[in-house]
Parts: structure tokens; sequence; C-alpha cells
């Protein structure tokens, strides 16, 4: 079950961590490695939404699989109420965001409950998200990502409660 963030605490981690994973990407990438139980990584389970398509083969995904996966970087366990940053980027090598082959939108449900959806527009240079989510119970997060000429692609990944 998500539970919405109290809205000054959604603005400073939006302004604050945002701000950090746009304009300084090794200023992020350090903070992410500082988490103990962090993963990033894309999850091939079959639950989740039936729309969109995931790599055939986790261990040797192809090269439209690398551009497409979302890749999720979020704690594997948190504590009960206790808000964590849901980081999200297109493909385990960034997608392009050109005219003619960009990401549209990226959205994210925990459990079958939507949570958010990002619209990226033509001014968007990079397929990423940050958005800070709360739990109540173990659940499942799935994260999926529109390509206008490749179609929804897919990630899953069970948060714990704990």
């Amino acid at each position: 079950m998500l539970v919405p963030m109290e809205r000054r605490g959604f603005l400073r981690a939006s302004l604050i961590g945002g701000a950090g994973l746009a304009a300084a990407p090794a200023v992020a990438e350090a903070q992410r490695r500082r988490r103990s139980r962090c993963v990033e990584r894309p999850d091939w389970t079959e639950a989740g939404p039936p729309d969109g398509r995931e790599p055939r083969d986790p261990t040797a995904p192809s090269a439209e699989e690398r551009l497409h996966v979302p890749v999720l970087a979020l704690p594997e366990r948190v504590p009960l109420g206790r808000a964590f940053d849901l980081a999200v980027r297109v493909g385990l090598e960034m997608h392009p965001m050109d005219p003619q082959h960009r990401i549209g939108w990226i959205d994210a449900f925990v459990g079958s409950e939507r949570a958010w959806v990002i619209d990226l527009g033509p001014h968007v240079p990079y397929p990423v998200a940050r958005v800070p989510m709360r739990v109540l119970a173990s659940t499942e997060v799935t994260v999926r990502a529109w390509c206008n000429e490749h179609g929804v692609w897919r990630t899953r990944w069970r948060v714990e409660v704990g």
C-alpha cells in the first residue's frame, strides 16, 4: 500500500535529491554506493501488470533489450512507513532521446496501484526519474517505460518491509 508523503518532505526530496541527480551524476553515484542494501539492476520475474516486455534471457540481453529495460535503484528492505527514493533510468545503456526515437513516459506501480507517471517531453535529455515513496507492507514495485518505436518495457522488484 502506498502512503502519500507530506508535501514539505516531497518538495525537499525533489529539490535536493532531483537536482543532485540531474546536476551531478558523480555525486548521485557516490550516494548510491554508500547505501549498504541498494540494488541497481533489472529484475525479470513473471508477476505484475500484464503489459510490457522483458528480456527473454536476463543473463544475455539483446542490444534492443539493453536500451529499453527500466533499471531501478532502490533498497531491498525499508523500515515500516519510512520514505525511500526510487531512482529509474531507462536502459542498461542510456536510451537515446532523439525526436524520432525516445522514451515518452515512465510509470510505477506499487502492487496493483499506480504510484506515479512522468511524461518526458521533447526537451528532456535523459530518461531518468527519481521519486520519493513509502510502503506499509512488503510488496512488488513495477516500473514501465514506453518507447515510441519499441513499445512498453517493464521491470519488477520486491521491496520488503521490516
